[in-house]
């Protein structure tokens, strides 16, 4: 069956805003707190414990209304994955000409992508729970990164034109190794949060940074 438009208020990168009507704008703001109430109950209780009928208590919707925007609670995950493949996308292509420092650039983009997480550790453990318990979920995660990569090297390949990122190491693993360091901050902030998200985010990109530089 193919997935249903999930698309939430977040603009595609490079596409005009369009007026919409009253019943249109209805939509999104039922599909829209649909999503959120159901990110909230992964983070309350998990993803496998949240059943659909809890996400339409918890939304005030009928169970059918719920089938009208998701086929079922993955889906709502990859709503998820295409939120955050929006935001990267549309980050760079506000910033793929800026000209501010390349540390403040990254750290920046890192915060854009977390936003989500950083509101609560057991919402990113209960995503990582589901996403890497069903293969399907885990081939269409890896599909999310591949294409956020692609974008991310854009960004890289304008900075190494400018002369700010050292030439031996091939965009891709530059890549590669940003989209790690985002994974690999929230993974050991959800387990000890001893620390802000953001403060670990910070110490990682400048040491990440000061390595890809001209000259380091």
């Amino acid at each position: 069956m193919p997935e249903k438009n999930t698309g939430i208020s977040i603009e595609k990168a490079g596409e005009p805003q369009k007026p919409i009507g009253r019943r249109e704008r209805r939509r999104i703001e039922t599909r829209e707190k649909v999503f959120r109430a159901a990110l909230r109950l992964f983070a309350e209780r998990g993803f496998t414990a949240t059943t659909i009928d809890a996400i339409t208590a918890e939304a005030d919707i009928g169970k059918g209304t719920f089938f009208n925007y998701f086929d079922n609670k993955e889906s709502i995950l990859m709503q998820f994955r295409e939120m955050q493949m929006d935001r990267v996308e549309t980050f760079v292509r506000k910033n793929i000409n800026s000209d501010e420092p390349l540390a403040m650039l990254i750290e920046r983009l890192a915060l854009t992508m977390t936003q989500e997480q950083k509101k609560s550790p057991p919402l990113f453990h209960s995503m990582m729970a589901a996403i890497f318990s069903n293969e399907t979920m885990r081939g269409r995660l890896e599909d999310g990164l591949v294409s956020s990569r692609d974008i991310l090297i854009e960004l890289i390949d304008k900075r190494r034109q400018s002369g700010e990122i050292r030439s031996d190491i091939p965009s891709y693993e530059i890549a590669c190794s940003l989209q790690r360091i985002f994974f690999g901050s929230m993974f050991l902030w959800s387990i000890s949060p001893s620390r802000t998200l953001e403060e670990q985010l910070h110490d990682m990109v400048d040491i990440f940074v000061n390595g890809i530089k001209k000259g380091s």
